[in-house]
């Protein structure tokens, strides 16, 4: 099954991802980190990374809390007159973290460190030997996707353009796209092509000039090269030539 991606955009939940790749890097005598070829400078970055960044989610929350801080007092200036009050000092930071080696060491912030723990997770994933459950503990495999409800029927809508043609709208969403499906007049209903876009716009030949025809649409999603789900309910457009 599909899996999202590990790496998720809130910053507080990135942190949880860097705690579970180091504490299980190196649980069981550092078993998958031997497992995975990763370095003793590897586990290091890793270790000191995790914990500036921690530092960063502590701090900014303080600081958030300053500000607020810092706008109520100011807000007492609107108020009601009253005795002089001191102005109000900075936020006072969490303490700067230290180096697990070297405990008296305050650690650093390294640009780019990002950049080094994805190409990490890109090696671990590559390797012959990986296992998805290993990822799963290592917190870099993201949360399973569901595939989608075989009776999902596409929502098909349209309309005609000046130049006289149909366009049809339909949401793409999970699936690689849709088959449009035409019936003509007298004609059997056939496949006109397939979308990879929201959009769908029809060149088949107009009606004759002066005359009009009912065009019937339907269309059907596809999803894993293969149609998948139900067809959508006709739609019917007046075309004219």
């Amino acid at each position: 099954m599909a899996r999202k991606y590990y790496m998720p955009a809130a910053a507080e939940a990135v942190d949880q991802v860097f705690v579970a790749c180091d504490a299980n890097l190196n649980a069981n005598g550092g078993a998958l980190a031997t497992k995975y070829a990763v370095t003793a400078d590897e586990l290091a970055r890793l270790a000191q990374g995790r914990l500036v960044w921690h530092w960063f989610m502590d701090s900014l929350s303080v600081a958030r809390d300053w500000a607020v801080s810092m706008t109520q007092q100011r807000d007492l200036m609107h108020g009601a007159p009253g005795a002089l009050l001191p102005l109000p000092s900075g936020p006072t930071l969490p303490p700067a973290p230290t180096d697990p080696a070297h405990p008296l060491t305050i650690l650093g912030l390294e640009p780019g460190f990002l950049t080094f723990f994805t190409d990490l997770v890109a090696r671990i994933k590559n390797a012959g030997n990986y296992l998805i459950a290993d990822g799963v503990l290592l917190g870099i495999e993201g949360s399973e996707i569901a595939p989608p409800d075989p009776t999902t029927v596409p929502k098909l809508s349209g309309e005609i353009f000046t130049s006289g043609h149909p366009e049809l709208t339909c949401r793409k969403g999970v699936f690689q796209g849709y088959e449009v499906w035409l019936t003509r007049p007298g004609v059997a209903k056939k496949s006109i092509g397939f979308s990879t876009a929201r959009r769908f716009n029809v060149n088949e030949a107009m009606p004759a000039a002066g005359t009009a025809e009912v065009w019937t649409f339907e269309v059907q999603y596809r999803y894993k090269d293969a149609p998948f789900g139900q067809f959508s309910q006709p739609l019917n457009l007046n075309v004219r030539g």
